[in-house]
């Protein structure tokens, strides 16, 4: 039953999605694994990468290959019930280098080994190191999450759908804020320079840690010449990177498509 469920949000995303949206990709757990959602994808030209729980692939001994600390191997598997074969990648590491890496895992004697079934030509270890990314994702679940999402105000399900609604954009707002501010980090990363004075590392922070470097700054607000300005200590370590990042903001507000 939950594959079927699974399957049938799968075949809705089409639906949530704007026109220009060519490409989807679906990353999975193990909780996700079954012909109905591979065939969903399947059906929708979706590409997938699923975590394994129930299939037991054979992968040869001979394609077994080193990527820094870590050997991966790959196959073709049709599971029982499945119309056809799939593409089946693995990940193995020595049980002495496991350390507090949380997978879902099957053990052997010496290695524990971490399992996907993938509709794409990427190499194995290009796989499982692009669906470690959505660990990105599982954080910014539990901050919206915190943010208000949780905080549901009553019973009713149009209430629930409206309030839903003003949280997340509220929510995506604050990320764009926090990926703007980190311009600077992106130039230098670009291999520009960038004055200290204009670094802001709030993409390194959860919101609730950026909002208190932001908006609890020591600052007086005024209307002044038809303008609003915001005025800092020439005290206030944070005032010329804020400063910076105000100006940034106007410079791309007035180049907005």
């Amino acid at each position: 039953m939950k594959n079927l469920e699974v399957a049938r949000q799968i075949r809705q995303f089409r639906r949530q999605l704007p026109d220009c949206v060519h490409h989807v990709h679906v990353r999975g757990d193990g909780e996700f694994i079954g012909w109905e959602s591979v065939k969903a994808c399947l059906d929708n030209g979706f590409t997938f990468t699923f975590g394994n729980k129930r299939c037991a692939p054979s992968f040869p001994n001979d394609g077994w290959y080193r990527y820094e600390d870590y050997e991966y191997n790959e196959c073709v598997y049709q599971p029982a019930g499945w119309e056809h074969a799939c593409r089946f990648v693995v990940m193995r590491i020595h049980k002495d280098l496991v350390g507090d890496r949380q997978l879902n895992l099957f053990d052997s004697d010496d290695y524990t080994y971490q399992v996907f079934v993938i509709n794409n030509p990427l190499r194995p270890h290009l796989v499982i190191e692009d669906y470690d990314k959505r660990a990105d994702v599982e954080n910014s679940i539990g901050e919206a999450q915190r943010e208000g999402v949780l905080a549901i105000p009553s019973r009713n399900f149009q209430a629930h759908h409206a309030f839903f609604q003003i949280v997340m954009l509220c929510y995506n707002l604050w990320r764009w804020m926090k990926i703007l501010a980190g311009h600077a980090a992106h130039e230098q990363r670009a291999g520009k320079e960038v004055p200290p004075t204009q670094q802001i590392t709030l993409p390194d922070h959860m919101i609730r840690i950026a909002r208190l470097k932001m908006l609890f700054v020591a600052a007086k607000i005024r209307f002044h010449g038809n303008r609003d300005e915001v005025l800092y200590s020439m005290h206030e370590q944070c005032a010329t990177g804020l400063t910076y990042f105000l100006e940034y903001l106007d410079q791309r507000r007035k180049k907005a498509a």
